[in-house]
């Protein structure tokens, strides 16, 4: 069969860009395709923070130059009364995002990757369970034709343009839970003034009343330029997004002098889908589900699951001719869940304790130094040493709030179950649907025993 190239990655995201830079610098045919202009792919409307530990992991050079808004040494998170805080160390930056994904795309093309700009991705090619590549359009031209490759790449975001196309039979998830996505509404503003925060932190606030079921965050981006942004869970009956970000720089007293920038989107924040690797396709990136499900950044991890993938492709493709199938790409999906995967699906069961506790709550946690910045950072990142913690937390709540006792005890049990559950994901794709089933068990326990609506408990109390 005749491929035009062996590797095509639908969306040229961060994880798309960085897939297609290894893979072209590894010799491989590569074509990045994507619906935006030349000059404006990058230009995405996030948090714009990344932490500095992906860069030396994956060997990308770091935000660098005009790349470069600020270099953050710690996250300061702030309880809902405003008068407590934990301090979170560890580098990262804020960027220009568009800046810094120009360089990469650059990068990739000067490592011979190619590159359909204004071009949208219709459906995926599917013959005998296997993907074959994709049905692309033109939007300049209007011009509809077929890519073929030896594999296929999702990278093109939440939306899943290729993944929710594909049959039923070749893929657990086509679609994300509403419950599993957070709505996000970000400024970019400049002051006239000194708004009074450093710009070598960043801070998140933890208020249902400004931000139910997720946060709201200022991220400096120098000394009087800041990304200040909320993501809340979108559930019935819940204000704006945008309205809640103005009612926010109300009570704050925030008064930009200039709006550079303004948008909104969606995030997954949950776990990452089960199923990441097909016959002749991988997911990469939001369309993996592959963000913090804590506070829904998403390049760092896309990065990875690009790094990881690029191997395995590499591998494959050096190995055998034709499409890769679905044994040649499941290593790829074994290393990134049995390690980033597992911590992800352990945060999703923090995302939804936090979401079921009130202000009041938190205020009570933070107030009584329940937990420090340090145990908070081991939580996220060391689930399997983070046990002396869990047990420090439940014992310093013991005398005094049962209800919110009993929730940290299944909190707990369940964080150590699903990460567990990920660190033995299935070695063979034969038996994915049921680990796939006990995962959903445990994750449906955390709904029923630790949620609650976070509007209900805020607004209509």
């Amino acid at each position: 069969m005749d491929f035009d190239y062996d590797v095509i990655i639908a969306g040229a995201g961060i994880g798309g860009k960085v897939l297609g830079l290894k893979l072209a610098k590894a010799g491989y045919s590569t074509l990045l395709i994507d619906m935006k202009p030349r000059e404006k792919i990058g230009l995405k409307v996030c948090g714009d923070g990344i932490s500095a530990s992906y860069f030396d992991k994956i060997g990308i050079p770091k935000p660098q130059g005009d790349e470069l808004a600020s270099v953050i040494y710690a996250s300061e998170v702030i309880s809902p009364d405003k008068k407590h805080k934990l301090i979170v160390k560890g580098e990262g930056y804020t960027i220009d995002r568009l800046k810094f994904e120009q360089r990469l795309l650059n990068d990739a093309l000067k490592s011979g990757a190619g590159l359909m700009d204004e071009t949208s991705v219709l459906r995926p090619i599917v013959k005998n369970n296997f993907v074959h590549g994709v049905v692309v359009k033109n939007l300049k031209t209007g011009e509809v034709r077929e890519i073929r490759g030896r594999v296929t790449v999702d990278a093109t975001g939440q939306a899943g343009a290729l993944r929710i196309r594909l049959p039923n039979d070749m893929i657990l998830e086509k679609h994300i839970d509403k419950f599993d996505i957070a709505a996000a509404y970000r400024d970019i503003v400049e002051f006239d003034y000194d708004p009074g925060w450093g710009k070598e932190s960043i801070y998140i606030y933890l208020s249902h009343k400004y931000a139910p079921g997720g946060y709201t965050w200022i991220f400096p981006k120098g000394k009087r330029i800041a990304n200040i942004g909320l993501g809340v869970q979108p559930v019935k009956n819940g204000p704006t997004p945008v309205k809640l970000l103005k009612k926010f720089y109300e009570d704050w007293n925030i008064k930009p002098s200039k709006t550079i920038h303004t948008g909104g989107g969606f995030v997954p924040v949950r776990r990452p889908l089960s199923q990441i690797a097909l016959n002749g396709m991988i997911l990469v990136g939001d369309s993996a589900s592959q963000a913090n499900p804590l506070h829904g950044g998403g390049m760092g991890h896309a990065m990875i699951g690009a790094y990881i993938a690029s191997m395995v492709i590499s591998d494959g493709l050096e190995r055998k001719t034709g499409i890769l199938d679905i044994n040649d790409l499941w290593p790829y999906a074994v290393e990134y869940m049995q390690a980033d995967g597992a911590k992800n699906a352990s945060l999703e069961i923090i995302r939804i304790l936090l979401q079921g506790f009130t202000d009041e709550e938190i205020n009570f946690i933070m107030k009584e130094r329940i937990v420090s910045g340090e145990e908070l950072y081991q939580i996220e990142s060391k689930p399997k040493e983070s046990g002396g913690v869990w047990s420090k937390i439940i014992r310093a709540v013991m005398h005094g709030k049962f209800g919110l006792l009993n929730r940290l005890r299944i909190a707990k049990d369940l964080y150590s179950k699903i990460h567990e559950a990920f660190e033995n994901y299935p070695e063979n794709p034969k038996d994915i649907v049921e680990w796939h089933n006990k995962v959903n068990k445990i994750v449906k326990e955390a709904r029923d025993k630790l949620w609650r609506n976070p509007v209900e408990h805020t607004y209509l109390k």
